[in-house]
């Protein structure tokens, strides 16, 4: 019962924070930015919250740590994926993007978070 407990808490969060940012990123210029915002950091603001709350801070340290290792990856995965897909297509261009992200990621979870 106490993980369902946990998992409801999360899922209302998050689609709080969603809310809360894609009303922000509804707000700036260009609107190119609204899918970074309207995602990726409202559920994982809720996530570390949420963890945090119920396993203490040295869970939630690992969690944060992890998500900065992802997001070096999606910084890399971007990159390869502005290339890429121009001069591979659509198809090849997305799997070496795809290569491009487990690349760092992998190594900074090899090297610092193992």
């Amino acid at each position: 019962m106490k993980d369902f407990l946990l998992l409801a808490v999360r899922v209302l969060a998050g689609g709080c924070l969603v809310v809360a940012f894609a009303m922000l990123s509804d707000m700036l210029k260009p609107k190119m930015f609204s899918g970074l915002f309207g995602g990726a950091p409202s559920v994982a603001t809720a996530s570390l919250l949420v963890s945090g709350l119920a396993m203490g801070p040295a869970k939630d340290e690992k969690y944060g740590t992890g998500m900065i290792a992802g997001a070096i990856g999606l910084v890399a995965y971007s990159l390869a994926a502005a290339l890429a897909v121009k001069h591979l297509g659509a198809v090849a261009g997305s799997i070496v993007a795809w290569i491009a992200w487990v690349v760092p990621a992998a190594a900074l979870y090899w090297f610092f978070l193992r």
